[in-house]
């Protein structure tokens, strides 16, 4: 399992924190920099919103395909875990591993874990995602 602990957020004693365990698995289809979700220093926003866009907004139409728009493209919460996932999944890695590994008998053993932490010890967890997650979102 690859555990990474990142600094989001600063606030005079208070400090916030991205807490990834990520299946080792996975490592090879992670951004080089998937550690700086949520964080002053991420730069993939436009990359993020396009992929949204690609692969849900404009891939469906609104009036034959309403149920779509409903349930995933007008939910909030599932447009930020969607892009939550285009933040730390390569889209081209994940292609060619699609490719590669057309038969997966365990998406189990392909899991993400993303909890903010602060300093003073709390922990939420905000997503717990398999690769039955990831593909759908591809």
């Amino acid at each position: 399992m690859i555990e990474y602990i990142n600094e989001i957020s600063k606030d005079e004693d208070y400090i916030r924190y991205n807490h990834f365990l990520i299946s080792e698995n996975l490592n090879e289809l992670l951004h080089k920099d998937y550690y700086l979700y949520n964080t002053n220093e991420f730069n993939k926003s436009d990359l993020v919103e396009e992929l949204y866009n690609k692969n849900f907004v404009n891939k469906y139409d609104k009036v034959q395909h309403k149920q779509i728009f409903d349930l995933y493209i007008n939910n909030d919460k599932f447009k930020e875990k969607a892009q939550f996932i285009y933040s730390i999944i390569d889209n081209k890695k994940f292609e060619e591993f699609a490719k590669n590994n057309p038969d997966i008998e365990n998406p189990n053993e392909y899991t993400i874990t993303y909890n903010i932490v602060d300093s003073a010890g709390v922990k939420v967890t905000m997503y717990q995602l398999s690769l039955k997650d990831i593909a759908f979102v591809f």
